[in-house]
């Protein structure tokens, strides 16, 4: 697979580093002052164009604002539809006007061309993306409205007068975003962009379950039970909150479920990938640029994703013969599932092994780590509404002004499909010292502005979790060969995800062929691989970011630790790979080629 090396911007950072020096000819200084004009002009104009991109990005996506604390707009939903895709596309093209526009060549602090690199890159992704009309099939039984519209009760307010009044507005603005959601649907279905069978009928059964249960036992309600007995406006507000629920949300929903009953079913499509969709393959490349921030083509994923299955398969095979099994991986990968001591009993039985997981990570972190985040990390079990559909985990981030921790949501559902060897790998994977410790990390630095805390790309952030594995075994986490061979099952179960992903989405591999690949190189459940290869199904190409990630992680550590000797320091590298917010691939190359220039001093050069 090949990485690129960032361009310009390594070139600007090696400058930075103290890999060039000239003298200073006659007349420097009032060029110098010049300069020193034309960049301090650049770095305020490009500081206000980054605070108005993030600002029309807060009024874009009220829901995410609110969950990242910012709550000005508790009382709204997101739009979608023609206009507001057309409202959308004409801020993109101001920015990039302004951003063209802008003396780029001016701006020679570091932060600030990383800054103008990510919303170049960021514009012009949020231009292409309407043209793949991925809105127009996206029935989603992990993050449709009948599964996303509910987590408003994990992270709206629930304090004062006015933060239920919001709350009561969101849920009547429902009907009009469920509508607008069904018309981008339907439009799908005449140009035939619809959604899978197996996918449109695991998110009937969701909507079943749903509306099998009465309002008052909606998971929305939680909002009525979190009113102060003491709130003169207690009892309107409760009604109010009440009729929202009964009425605009359950309305909405059952306008849905006849939708998928009647129209999205009967044109449902037998194949799985992005192939055989209109525009299908150019789809899939703008996913795979999106996500990996790289220019890599569907063979060479496909075969990277091969090549480190068979070193994983020979490092597992030699933990099997070490445990005494004599037959193939596949039999011991049915031996490990078969094994009861290999699963815990009850659900507060494996919620607590993940939180012990996660303190005995924490303590180990400080001997890694220059810096660590001052906001903790905590475990919680998924909600049952989404469970049985959902993944293995997720992480969910805390909000800028740090009131709330980090949240690792552990899935605790069939607990026959969580085995014990898994789960130090998933907890240091969620929590530390992956996503909680690299997202909140980045929050903390206040030097930075919003859109660079904030904002992300899937290749460094789950990259990032996926190398946090493998350093756990620096760390001691893995206290066994079965910890370990799990470690290693999550390693091939990545590196699966790239053969699988282009398999359905390039190569027109079926649902069944991408089960059965799964099954035979990777050590999950049945529940998981099924859940898993139908996320890839809906989600095209976020599945290869992982892999590709780490492997870039893992490369520049390796230059590093290769070019500097004596000199490498693993808790300084962390800290140059984390201190920058998530960047793309080629921007965290130049950083560490600059760090590593600047930590050869000048007789290496």
């Amino acid at each position: 697979m090949r990485f690129l090396c960032g361009g310009s911007v390594l070139m600007v950072l090696m400058a930075l580093a103290g890999c060039t020096a000239h003298p200073a000819p006659a007349g420097a200084d009032s060029a110098a002052g010049e300069r020193a004009g034309a960049t301090a002009t650049a770095s305020a104009a490009l500081a206000r164009l980054a605070e108005d991109w993030w600002e029309t990005s807060m009024a874009e996506s009220p829901t995410w604002a609110t969950y990242l604390g910012d709550f000005r707009y508790n009382d709204r939903l997101e739009e979608s539809g023609p206009e507001s895709r057309a409202r959308r596309a004409g801020e993109l093209h101001a920015f990039d006007a302004r951003l063209r526009a802008l003396d780029r060549a001016a701006l020679t602090v570091e932060g600030d061309r990383i800054l103008a690199d990510l919303l170049a890159r960021k514009i012009a992704l949020e231009l292409e993306e309407p043209t793949h009309k991925f809105y127009q099939w996206r029935l989603d039984q992990m993050d449709g409205p009948q599964a996303r519209f509910f987590q408003l009760v994990n992270f709206h307010p629930f304090k004062t007068a006015e933060d239920f009044a919001d709350f009561a507005a969101r849920l009547e603005a429902f009907p009009r975003s469920m509508a607008q959601y069904l018309d981008d649907l339907r439009a799908g279905v005449a140009e035939g962009r619809v959604a899978t069978k197996v996918v449109a009928a695991r998110v009937r059964d969701q909507l079943d379950a749903l509306l099998a249960k009465p309002p008052a036992a909606c998971v929305l309600h939680a909002a009525v039970d979190k009113l102060p007995a003491d709130l003169p406006e207690r009892a309107a507000l409760a009604a109010r909150l009440e009729r929202a629920i009964a009425e605009h949300v359950y309305g909405a929903f059952r306008t849905m479920r006849e939708f998928v009953v009647s129209e999205a079913l009967p044109h449902a499509r037998d194949t799985d990938g992005l192939w055989a969709l209109p525009g299908g393959a150019a789809a899939y490349r703008y996913r795979i640029r999106e996500h990996t921030t790289l220019d890599l083509t569907p063979e060479e994923l496909h075969q990277t994703g091969l090549d480190e299955l068979k070193t994983l398969a020979a490092r597992m095979t030699e933990i099997a013969r070490r445990r005494g099994h004599t037959g193939d991986l596949p039999s011991f990968f049915a031996a490990v599932r078969r094994d009861p001591a290999n699963f815990c009993r009850t659900r507060a039985e494996l919620l607590a092994g993940f939180t012990a997981i996660l303190a005995r990570a924490n303590a180990k972190l400080p001997r890694y780590f220059l810096r660590l985040p001052a906001i903790g990390c905590e475990v919680r079990e998924m909600e049952a509404y989404r469970e049985k559909d959902s993944v293995a985990a997720f992480y969910y981030g805390p909000p800028e002004d740090g009131s709330r921790p980090g949240i690792f949501y552990a899935n605790l559902y069939d607990l026959p499909a969580r085995p014990r060897c898994n789960m130090t790998a998933l907890t240091v994977h969620e929590a530390v010292p992956g996503h909680h410790l690299q997202i909140a990390f980045a929050l903390e630095q206040r030097e930075l502005p919003k859109l660079r805390r904030h904002e992300g790309f899937t290749a460094f952030v789950e990259g990032w979790a996926l190398y946090a594995e493998v350093l756990a075994d620096e760390m001691g986490m893995y206290e066994d060969d079965l910890s370990r061979f799990g470690m290693l099952t999550y390693q091939a179960w990545r590196a699966a995800r790239l053969v699988v992903d282009t398999g359905l989405h390039a190569f027109r591999w079926t649902r069944q062929q991408a089960i059965d690949f799964m099954r035979a190189h990777v050590a999950l459940s049945d529940t998981e691989i099924i859940n898993e290869i139908d996320r890839y199904i809906i989600w095209p190409g976020q599945a290869l970011a992982y892999k590709v990630g780490q492997r870039e992680i893992l490369a520049l550590r390796a230059e590093a630790e290769r070019r500097l000797g004596g000199r490498f320091d693993l808790r300084e590298f962390h800290d140059v790979v984390l201190r920058n917010g998530a960047v793309p691939l080629t921007t965290l190359r130049a950083l560490v080629t600059a760090w590593i220039v600047a930590r050869e001093g000048p007789e290496a050069r």
